[in-house]
């Protein structure tokens, strides 16, 4: 190949490859834009792993004193075109309040009227069919929905009635939710309700008074709801399980990871980990934050030295490390060599109001969750979520929420931490608790990366475990002859979609000289980027 054919070549690929020495590769090769309104409703972004991105919206096209209204539903394949689009006609008033999605099936929970807590309508989306059906729920006790998710054909509800835990389950055949026997226990807390996938799922407690001994309770169900495994994991006394989520069974094995307190209430203080065996003895493995190489990462080098310095010596006293944050875990991603878990660390506003527990949403929940998502986590890693903005979802106000840095912990299949990653964030307040940041693992090193307005800023992990990887910053790339002119700062993210793809989502005011009529548009628009 000539020198200047090399040349050119290595223009190209710079164009679309932002490659620098001991970081990934990032690139971005595929854009969806639509030109919207600002005052229109803003779009609920679905990932369907290799069977595109779903998207879902309120419709203007509903007529003036009708009883019902459209939602608008669309999904653009992983080229980043629109491959099927349809309207969804709703009863008038009725609100988007979750979605999942199971391998050629998109579900949406919708609630009817702002007032009424008891009536739901699931619409199920056979993707390659192309059609629509609803089925109308009614809840016939006061049922206080904290998780929503699938299990076959089957809707999964968890939550509380009278602050005991609950699980409704609804099948299609039937009338009426069922209601799962064993689960109405005083002084427990509902930690998970995640569907495995082999159409089981997974229910998780944790007593929540003080004890001489406190226990952990996982349960698996099929997807009829018959109980499958019933295990019961005994924790330490000395401390109060914060928060928890269980993996999915894509491996043979189940982790449960989450993080303890040294009170009801209180941020955490650790991580907890374990393999559920319900044949032997579970090893609960404890770790409290400052024993972690790069947790601190986001503490100036100082405060950090003092942490860990005072954490080990309590350590050696017998005693528990106080220093504490508050941590959400989004996500858990099962591979051959062990699980990786995201979490997000933050602070909140002394001043907010969250009624009797720190983490009150809504949907009262007598005990601190990890998030204020009413159905379950907010990560799509099992693609059960709820819109972004929806104000059931908490009680917070604005800049409520302050993260501090996002952290990935490798587990080995004995669910011992081998190495942890972080990514410090830059003043990243939100108005209510969301995910901010998300990864993949590129040659064994793990990738963090997130959507600061225009710009997507990422870092992978060197190879020495005591090292800091570089932080990079790339700007989401326009379609064509289009500069940018704004970018929306309340609306958009970045998340993980499958493989090593990514989307990122947002809304740009963008101005196009060559354009035919209005120059400048304010669209919506997804970036598919890739992690190499």
């Amino acid at each position: 190949m000539s020198l200047k054919r090399s040349y050119c070549t290595c223009l190209f690929f710079l164009s679309l490859v932002v490659s620098v020495p001991g970081t990934a590769q990032l690139r971005q090769h595929g854009r969806y834009e639509k030109e919207v309104k600002p005052s229109e409703d803003a779009f609920t972004v679905i990932p369907l792993k290799k069977e595109g991105i779903a998207l879902v919206r309120e419709s203007r096209k509903t007529k003036f004193g009708s009883k019902a209204e459209n939602w608008e539903f669309s999904i653009v394949d992983t080229t980043m075109a629109v491959s099927w689009s349809t309207d969804i006609e709703m009863k008038s008033g009725a609100t988007l309040v979750g979605y999942e999605y199971e391998p050629g099936t998109v579900y949406l929970l919708f609630r009817e009227g702002e007032s009424d807590l008891h009536n739901f309508q699931l619409v199920t989306i056979p993707i390659q069919e192309k059609r629509t059906e609803t089925d109308k729920i009614k809840f016939e006790v006061e049922f206080k929905i904290t998780h929503f998710t699938m299990s076959g054909n089957n809707a999964v509800f968890g939550g509380y009635v009278s602050n005991e835990p609950a699980v409704l389950l609804y099948d299609r055949s039937s009338d009426h939710p069922k209601v799962l026997p064993g689960l109405f226990i005083s002084d427990v807390s509902l930690l998970d309700v995640r569907a495995n996938q082999n159409q089981s799922f997974n229910v998780l407690l944790a007593e929540r008074k003080g004890k001489e001994k406190k226990t952990m309770m996982i349960r698996t169900y099929d997807h009829e709801g018959n109980l499958l495994i019933d295990d019961v994991i005994d924790i330490d006394p000395r401390l109060t399980i914060a928060s928890a989520i269980t993996s999915s069974l894509e491996r043979d094995e189940m982790i449960i990871v989450g993080t303890y307190a040294d009170a009801p209430g209180k941020a955490a203080m650790g991580f907890f980990s374990f393999i559920v065996d319900p044949f032997s003895k579970q090893e609960v493995v404890y770790t409290d934050f400052a024993a972690l190489p790069h947790f601190l990462q986001y503490l100036p080098p100082r405060r950090a030295e003092k942490v860990i310095t005072k954490s080990t010596k309590s350590k050696t006293q017998g005693k528990l490390p106080d220093y504490n944050i508050h941590v959400s875990l989004y996500r858990i991603d099962e591979r051959e060599d062990g699980f990786y878990v995201l979490g997000e660390l933050y602070y909140r506003n002394s001043s907010s109001n969250y009624g009797s527990y720190p983490y009150a949403s809504s949907y009262y929940t007598p005990f601190p969750s990890y998030g204020y998502y009413p159905y379950g986590t907010p990560y799509s890693n099992r693609y059960y979520n709820t819109p972004g903005g929806y104000p059931y979802n908490n009680t917070t106000r604005q800049s409520d929420a302050h993260i501090v840095e996002t952290t990935v912990l490798k587990f080995n299949t004995r669910g011992k931490i081998e190495k942890d990653a972080s990514l410090k964030l830059d003043n990243m307040k939100v108005p209510h608790l969301e995910q901010i940041a998300d990864f993949t693992v590129s040659r064994d090193s793990i990738v963090i990366l997130y959507k600061k307005e225009s710009e997507i800023i990422y870092e992978k992990e060197h190879g020495d475990a005591d090292e800091v990887g570089e932080i990079k910053q790339v700007k989401v790339k326009l379609q064509g002859n289009e500069a940018l002119k704004k970018e929306d700062k309340d609306e958009g993210t970045l998340r993980f979609w499958y493989g090593k793809s990514f989307y990122v989502w947002g809304y740009q005011t963008v101005r196009d000289e060559a354009r035919v009529g209005d120059k400048t548009q304010y669209v919506f628009y997804i970036n598919k980027i890739s992690v190499e």
